[in-house]
Order: structure tokens, then C-alpha cells, then sequence
């Protein structure tokens, strides 16, 4: 632990007095925020945490296929007729230099330049399905791995928590790090739902690009002065429990004991440190310098390799593509293809920006992942790791008048490799407007549910199962088949044809 100098002249002395003295006014969120890290809410006291967990079905036998699972959120929805459905139709640009990964997968390589490092690897479903067209509500599908339901709403936690609470018996000792971790979730249009009623250990923590690394990233050699920044950052963390129960966003500081013990166990943990120790050469091979956002997708892929190769307990990794918040930067209304004076500003970027940003970071992950040692001899990180590039929606395969293209529920593509998965499947076809083939064995089309389903199957975990002792008294799902909010009917199934 960092310590601050006892005879640090008069000017240390006034900071370190006003840095106690701010303390009493920043609530525990403020708290923890301070160090680039913040944590998802807890609905449920103590007396309140489910105990009854029961198995809806003796047919699901959980693949186990996989140590990990990396969720990479591709926020604002990219367009699948530019990336991963390409359709060629009288509104797409004539500069995409057009490549073929297999007889059902072509790629730009104007968008990806270095699709040879991944596509040949990735397995695409093009068949999924969304209810909901907004970003929020969307996103907030693809955290809680069901439609949102106003009526039970902060009782649901994030899947990741539910995988973080079943992964708890298989935690060893030397796990300082939680199960569950996400980078750069806070600046979400839908950011961390948190572990509803679930246990606050649970919550996951969500890591902060645009601070972490001045909060935590200081070296041996760096100078004294931010060396005693830091000392005095540790200081207020250790000093959290004193934080009157009273103050800040209310409730019981036993319920958030939880965040504390995970937030100072990892801050302490050398290997966190070294998690955010980045070369300049894989900071530029994963494309941070001509990264102009808020949040870097560089540094976020950074982390979750660095996470991944801590092996500390952190097994359920989500990795938001942010940029500059809001929607996210696929979100392309306008100006799909604009460049120059037509470029997309703030939040959003250009087909032509955002292609190459995303590549440039995922195709250097994959690639480091795929040379990394994993656990079990002779396996890869990439081996034991499940990737997944997820979208909350479609885009609409008109383009608007705008020159760009709207949400689109009927038909979308999203991607998966690694732990397990066979590669160059394609599950489904479309014609861009609607599903002409759902590509597995039942008639609905795949949701999110699915993507959620498989990632417990996985792990090994029964996605059949639900705990009945909830608050509202409804019981909760892992997976649910007549959801409200949702369609009718959704099958109680991972996606099989992945690993065929």
C-alpha cells in the first residue's frame, strides 16, 4: 500500500487536509468514481438476498466449453449491410473493397482493414430479432438478458451478475478480482444495471478509461507529486467504511461493504496495477492514438486482454464501445459514409471512422488472445474464451434521407468465436429487409435471450434454472420463455448450431 510522506512540507499538509475535508460531502458512488471505478445498485437488503434457485429442466446439460466470456457491446448498432450481412444494393458506396472470409461472409476491408486477423475465426448469427427500438430499453435487453419490465424492474439484476453469483462457488483463494467486470459501461445510454436483487458483491465493477489510468497507472519511476496524489486517493479508499451511513444516495453501508472489500482487495492487488500497465507499441497497435473519444476502445480491449491474463478471478468481462457517449457511435442517421465538413460530429462517427476504430483494437485482441497461454496446457486464451460482438438492434437496409439508416428490429447480425464455438458458421440469411432463413431448429428467430442462454451454457451453467424467492414474489427465469414486454413465445434453448 501507498503511503503519504509524514514530513511532507506545509503545501502536502493543505491538500491532504482538504482532500479529508471533501470526503464528508461525496456519496459512496462519488467515492468510488474517484478512482475510475463505479458499481451497479443492489435492491435487496440482507434479510432479502434469494436462496431458492431451482432447475426448470432435466433436458439442459451446460457445455462447459469455456473458462471465459468477453462481451464486446458495439453501442448505437452498426450497420449490418456495411459489416456483417454486407448487402450491395443502389446505396452503398463504391470504395468498400469487398473480401470473401467464406461463401457466406464478405467483408470490407475499407471497414476492417484487418479482417484477416479475426473474420476467419468468427462464426456469425443473422437472424436475431428486437422487440424494442430505442437505445435504453435495447441496451438494457442486452444487459439483463430479458425485455424490460417497468413493473419488476429493480429487482432484475445484469446477467453478468447472475454468472458472477453462480461462478462464486468456483472462486479460489488468490481471486482478489470479481467475476464480473465491465470497462467503460458508465458511459452507456443504458449503464450498469447493477445486481437487483441479487447480492451487491455481485454488481460487478465498471472500469473508467478516461481516469483509471491517472488514478492507478503511476509507475516506479514516475515523480513524487503524482506519486503522493495517488497515496492520497488510497487513503480515502481505505478510509470508506467511515462514510456516514446517512449521507450520499442513502441506504444501509452494510449493503455496500461488499463494493469496498472488492475496490480496496483490487487496488492493492499488484496484479491490478499491472492490468493497467500499457506499452506505447500496444497502445498504437490497438489504436488508442488516433482515438479521439472519451472513452478509447483501445484501452478498453487493453484491459480486458490484460484481465483476461491476470487470471484473478475476473471471468465475465463486458467491454462497451462508448466513444463519446450517448447512443453510441455506430448510431448513423445521418451521414453514413460522410467525410470531411459531412462527417458525423460528437457522439457518432462515420462508417468510415468507426470500422476502422473497432478493427484496429479487435483484430490486435484476437490476435494477442490467440497467442496467449491459457489455463490447461496447450489451450489459448482464445481457446478458453468466448468472444461475442453484440449490437442492440439492426439498421434499416433504406437509406434515410439523410444518408443514413434508422433502427431496425426485423433482422441483425451479431458474432462469436473462441471457447468453443466452430468457425465460419452463418446461422440465418436474410435479404437485408426481413429473415428468409432462421438457421436453427426452431421457427422463432434468436434474441438476446439466446446470445445470454449460451453464454451460461458455456460456462456451465443451467440456463433453465430461476429463484423463486424474489421480492415481487414473481419467480425470476435465467432464461424466460413468455416474457412480458417481449414476444409470446420464446424457446428455452442456447444456440446449439454455434458449435456444430
Amino acid at each position: 500500500m501507498y503511503r503519504s510522506n509524514p514530513d511532507g512540507g506545509p503545501d502536502v499538509k493543505k491538500r491532504r487536509k482538504s482532500m479529508r475535508e471533501q470526503i464528508g460531502n461525496l456519496s459512496r458512488r462519488e467515492l468510488l468514481k474517484l478512482f475510475g471505478i463505479s458499481v451497479g445498485a443492489s435492491l435487496a437488503g440482507e434479510a432479502a438476498w434469494p436462496q431458492k434457485i431451482q432447475a426448470q429442466s432435466r433436458k439442459v446439460t451446460p457445455r462447459k466449453t469455456a473458462r471465459n466470456v468477453l462481451f464486446i457491446q458495439n453501442c448505437g448498432a452498426m450497420s449490418p449491410a456495411e459489416c456483417l450481412d454486407f448487402k450491395e444494393t443502389r446505396f452503398t458506396a463504391k470504395d468498400l473493397d469487398i473480401q470473401t472470409v467464406n461463401s457466406d461472409f464478405r467483408l470490407s476491408k475499407t471497414i476492417f482493414p484487418n479482417y484477416e486477423k479475426w473474420a476467419p475465426r468468427a462464426s456469425l448469427v443473422r437472424s436475431f430479432y428486437e422487440n424494442s427500438l430505442v437505445h435504453a430499453s435495447a441496451q438494457y435487453h442486452t444487459q439483463a438478458g430479458r425485455a424490460l419490465n417497468a413493473a419488476i424492474l429493480r429487482e432484475i439484476p445484469a446477467f453478468g451478475s447472475v454468472i458472477a453469483s453462480e461462478l462464486e462457488s468456483e472462486r479460489r483463494s488468490s481471486d482478489t478480482f470479481p467475476a464480473f467486470i465491465s470497462v467503460d459501461l458508465w458511459n452507456a445510454r443504458c449503464p450498469q444495471i447493477g445486481s437487483g436483487m441479487l447480492h451487491p458483491r455481485f454488481a460487478g465493477l465498471d472500469l473508467n478509461t478516461a481516469s483509471v489510468f491517472d488514478a492507478f497507472g503511476a509507475g516506479e519511476d514516475d515523480s513524487a507529486a503524482k506519486n503522493s496524489a495517488l497515496s492520497e486517493r488510497w487513503e480515502v479508499l481505505n478510509r470508506m467504511s467511515e462514510v456516514s451511513p446517512s449521507g450520499g444516495i442513502g441506504g444501509k453501508a452494510s449493503e455496500y461493504k461488499a463494493h469496498y472489500e472488492y475496490a480496496y482487495k483490487i487496488l492493492t492487488d499488484s496484479r491490478f496495477k499491472k492490468v493497467l500497465s500499457l506499452s506505447d507499441q500496444d497502445k498504437a497497435r490497438y489504436g488508442v492514438p488516433k482515438d479521439r473519444g472519451t472513452c478509447k476502445i483501445g484501452l478498453a480491449m487493453l484491459i480486458a486482454r490484460n484481465l483476461l491474463a491476470a487470471d484473478a478471478g475476473a471471468r465475465f468481462i463486458w467491454v462497451a464501445n462508448t466513444y463519446n457517449g450517448g447512443n453510441g457511435p455506430a448510431d448513423n442517421h445521418d451521414q453514413l459514409y460522410g467525410r470531411g465538413a459531412l462527417a458525423p460530429k460528437g457522439a457518432q462517427l462515420s462508417i468510415y471512422e468507426s470500422g476502422p476504430r473497432l478493427d484496429a483494437a479487435f483484430s490486435s485482441l484476437i490476435e494477442d488472445l490467440s497467442k496467449m497461454p491459457g489455463k490447461e496446457s496447450g489451450k489459448t486464451l482464445l481457446d478458453e474464451t468466448m468472444v461475442c460482438m453484440i449490437h442492440e438492434f439492426g439498421r434499416n437496409p433504406e437509406m434515410n434521407s439523410n444518408g443514413g439508416r434508422d433502427h431496425w428490429g426485423p433482422c441483425f447480425a451479431n458474432l462469436f468465436m473462441g471457447g468453443g464455438v466452430k468457425p465460419g458458421r452463418v446461422i440465418g440469411k436474410t435479404d437485408g429487409y426481413k429473415v428468409t432463413d432462421v438457421g436453427w431448429q426452431f421457427k422463432q428467430q434468436p434474441m438476446m435471450d439466446h446470445v445470454v442462454s449460451t453464454i451460461y451454457s458455456v460456462l456451465g451453467i443451467d440456463w433453465s434454472k430461476k429463484i423463486v424467492d424474489t421480492p415481487s414474489g414473481r419467480a425470476y427465469e435465467y432464461q424466460q420463455t413468455a416474457p412480458l414486454g417481449g414476444p409470446a413465445f420464446i424457446p428455452l434453448t442456447s444456440i446449439e448450431e454455434l458449435f456444430a
